[in-house]
């Protein structure tokens, strides 16, 4: 019996045993694979570069369009993707930047540090205006004097004003922290609230209908309403029918502008100013011809004068609509904010108001025309100032930014300083240049005026 027990005893013993050496054996095994698969992860590692900063994957724009060195390149340099935004109290716009440039590497040479200076300029550059358009907007302040020759600036029987605005879905962008939208209907309720009572006046949207997908494109290009037609202003219905204008889809510039010269088609030119306002932040979407538009309606019997407004557009809209101006021998106004927007409306309300005051017989002297002319040199420079200020401004807040973010370091902010104090001596020098060059032009006709304007700054 003892002898049982002792074998039963030896052979628990060694199964224990048995159980032992395996268990270890394996976490052995496991262990060393263990060890082998964390070595094998370690080389991999090894083997992978280091993960890049995404300001470091970006490149400089190399096509980039180059600083304007005269004042005329000034007047043809394009609008950047930051027009009209300001850096300050924005992290938009703070973002955006980010977005766009990369980190300067701290070994660039000078080229390469004035390439990061023009990306800069290209991406807050907002157009100045050139002194011809100046001159086009004296033509049309003069409205109603002996000294134009153009049919279309000598006071009619009847006025008449169409707004054809831009619904599209891009008028949404904010700008200080309202939308395009939001500011150019405030800007037309002040703009027609200042009209003379016996003056006509019609809306029409275009792009309001839809959305900007490719789905909507059919619908929204078809869509454009007069929603107030030509006539006495209601501020009351007016305001029914502008307020529900949201902006959402395509922009058919060409088919609003067909539609506007149908809308005037009563008001002959033979006794009636017409005047036409296109409101655009952009290019015609919808596969026209909205040049071609433009001349038609400017050959019709209703000879409008045509203000293309032109609302924190991008360098190809810009261009665009600067050819449907043209097109129209009309006037092209490039703005970013209310304040330009509302300036823009003024002139044709202070026309208004003159061409009442012709109806009574009361026609401005020649000597105030002058005065005015002055004083329209002086706003020029002032405009001028408040874009060169704009842009200056965020030139410089970007430069401290970026030093800020570590993207470039203290020498390079120091020469990118240096860069942005003679480019804004530059500017203020082309803006004296030209307002100086205005005001000795006061005694010459507008067709004089224009042919001088043409000659001395090379205008096509």
């Amino acid at each position: 019996m003892l002898l049982k027990q002792t074998r039963y005893l030896l052979v628990v013993i060694f199964l224990l045993l048995v159980v032992l050496v395996v268990g270890c054996s394996n976490k052995e095994s496991s262990t060393n694979g263990d060890n082998q698969e964390k070595a094998q992860n370690n080389e991999q590692k090894d083997k992978e570069p280091p993960k890049k900063d995404k300001s470091e994957e970006k490149e400089l724009n190399t096509d980039v369009t180059p600083l304007p060195t005269s004042t005329n390149e000034i007047f043809t340099y394009p609008n950047g993707d930051l027009a009209g935004t300001s850096l300050y109290g924005s992290d938009e716009t703070q973002k955006q930047l980010l977005k766009t440039m990369p980190k300067l590497p701290k070994n660039a040479d000078k080229e390469t540090v004035d390439l990061y200076f023009n990306n800069l300029v290209a991406l807050y550059w907002s157009g100045f205006d050139d002194p011809a358009t100046l001159v086009d907007k004296w033509e049309l302040y003069s409205f109603g004097s002996p000294d134009i020759e153009d049919q279309r600036y000598q006071f009619k029987e009847n006025y008449n004003v169409e707004i054809v605005l831009d619904a599209s879905g891009s008028m949404a962008k904010t700008v200080n922290g309202k939308t395009q939208m939001e500011l150019a209907k405030s800007a037309i309720n002040n703009f027609l609230g200042a009209l003379p009572d016996n003056a006509k006046v019609g809306l029409r949207v275009y792009g309001h209908k839809g959305s900007g997908s490719d789905s909507d494109k059919k619908l929204s290009c078809s869509s454009s309403d007069l929603v107030y037609e030509v006539a006495q202003y209601d501020s009351s219905k007016f305001k029914q029918a502008l307020d529900p204008i949201q902006p959402v889809g395509w922009t058919p510039i060409t088919l609003a502008l067909e539609e506007a010269q149908k809308d005037l088609s009563k008001y002959p030119a033979e006794n009636n100013n017409n005047i036409v306002f296109l409101v655009s932040d952009g290019i015609e979407t919808c596969d026209g011809d909205p040049v071609a538009a433009a001349k038609k309606l400017s050959d019709s019997n209703i000879s409008p004068i045509l203000n293309v407004i032109g609302f924190n557009v991008d360098a190809e809209g810009q261009k665009q609509l600067k050819e449907v101006a043209k097109a129209a021998d009309g006037i092209y106004s490039d703005i970013s904010d209310q304040k330009q927007l509302d300036n823009e409306f003024k002139r044709i309300e202070e026309i208004a108001k003159r061409w009442e005051q012709w109806k009574k017989d009361s026609l401005r002297e020649a000597d105030a025309v002058k005065v005015e002319r002055s004083f329209e040199a002086l706003g020029f420079k002032n405009e001028w100032n408040d874009k060169e200020i704009t842009l200056t401004n965020n030139l410089g807040g970007s430069i401290t930014f970026l030093a800020n973010s570590d993207y470039i370091t203290k020498e390079q902010r120091e020469a990118l300083r240096e860069k942005k104090d003679e480019f804004e001596t530059f500017l203020d020098e082309s803006g004296t240049e030209v307002e100086e060059y205005l005001s000795t032009m006061n005694e010459k006709s507008f067709e004089e005026m224009k042919k001088s304007i043409n000659e001395k700054y090379n205008k096509n």
